[in-house]
């Protein structure tokens, strides 16, 4: 099914707890076929880290690279004893049709306690798309 290619205005907000950028930008809305072909891709600590229960933080992660015309989705188990990850985070835009780098994680913890560099804190289910323009 084709999409009408009706474009829609949107404000971007990208950014850090340093900088808040925003960027008025027309998007289309795609359709997709997703495959059920898909890769567990893991998301693992980079660096020791205090978590106290409530306060949610930023976790750096190994990278992970999510290749082009992929989509992302979390897996629905808690991989990590100490709480759960609400979402992968990278630099600049997630576009679908570009490769795209995880390197950080938001991270509710659960539990106080310590995240150590090595520990497996996600997996995420990634499957391939076709998009339809």
């Amino acid at each position: 099914m084709a999409n009408s290619m009706i474009s829609v205005p949107i404000q971007l907000v990208l950014g850090s707890q340093e900088m808040i950028e925003r960027e008025r930008v027309t998007a289309v809305p795609y359709n997709f076929t997703i495959s059920t072909n898909g890769k567990w891709e893991m998301l693992i600590a980079a660096e020791d880290v205090e978590v106290k229960k409530g306060n949610v933080i930023e976790v750096m992660t190994e990278e992970a690279v999510i290749e082009e015309n992929t989509v992302a989705l979390p897996c629905a188990f808690c991989h990590h004893a100490l709480g759960v990850v609400l979402k992968a985070r990278l630099k600049g835009l997630a576009l679908v049709e570009t490769s795209r780098k995880v390197d950080s994680v938001v991270f509710l913890p659960i539990l106080d306690g310590m995240i150590e560099k090595g520990d497996l804190l996600s997996v995420i289910n990634v499957f391939p798309v076709i998009v339809e323009k």
